[in-house]
């Protein structure tokens, strides 16, 4: 399988375990290894670009969600860009010894797990619902739903094993783009966006809760800008596949 000229080597190193939403599935050796049922070429293809169109839609939500926590800081006197003084880690005073686990950013990352629990509980208390939100929902929220809950505890691994890996190569140049550091952090930063999007959506729909929302969106800004600082090279960060095409 490894000789198809279709399969894109080494999609999988850097994508965020997701296939059922995945737009390169057909592309994809590891996919296909891990995959029970046999599917045509053709039905994969169809199911990528259904994907695809998914991930567009994100995208927008993405662009709302960051009008809103800035106007929301306005609203409350906060230049935007304390936001970057208060939180950006700074690569001066950053100890590169430092375990990963205990790193600032995957211990907010940590932190953000824990926020997306209270919110839902938080939720569900309020409605007083025989069901949890998480199975008894309106179908509109159900795909943000599900971006918020599939990279809830995803940032934080990913977060370690990008810190780690800085830590090991700590003579690579903050510039060099294409190092496993910078490739991780990046699938980091892309579930961020997506998680950023999704609570973008659920702030328009339980204004009961706007408080707990707009904190989770601030922490998460925060931490997405963190993550910058500290991997300056990573949004430049090419993934085979997802942001070029195979040769």
């Amino acid at each position: 399988m490894g000789d198809k000229p279709d399969l894109i080597p080494g999609i999988y190193n850097y994508c965020d375990r997701w296939c059922e939403r995945c737009a390169y599935t057909s592309c994809c050796l590891q996919f296909q290894i891990e995959s029970e049922e046999a599917t045509t070429t053709g039905a994969l293809q169809d199911f990528d670009a259904l994907n695809a169109r998914f991930w567009e839609d994100m995208g927008e939500a993405l662009v709302q969600a960051m009008r809103l926590i800035r106007e929301m800081a306005a609203q409350q006197g906060i230049d935007p860009e304390d936001l970057d003084k208060e939180t950006v880690l700074s690569r001066q005073q950053e100890s590169f010894h430092q375990n990963a686990r205990e790193h600032p950013c995957a211990t907010a990352a940590l932190v953000y797990s824990g926020m997306v629990n209270e919110w839902f509980a938080a939720v569900d208390e309020y409605t007083d619902a025989d069901e949890s939100l998480l199975t008894n929902h309106p179908f509109a929220l159900d795909e943000h739903l599900q971006v918020i809950r599939h990279y809830q505890y995803f940032i934080y691994p990913k977060l370690v094993r990008a810190v780690e890996g800085r830590m090991n190569d700590s003579a690579i140049a903050d510039n060099e783009q294409q190092t496993d550091a910078n490739g991780t952090a990046k699938v980091a930063l892309i579930t961020i966006d997506r998680s950023l999007a999704a609570w973008s959506v659920l702030y328009a729909e339980y204004p009961a809760h706007e408080d707990k929302t707009l904190s989770i969106l601030v922490h998460l800004d925060r931490l997405r800008r963190s993550l910058e600082v500290v991997f300056p090279a990573a949004r430049a960060f090419i993934r085979p596949g997802f942001d070029s095409k195979p040769a």
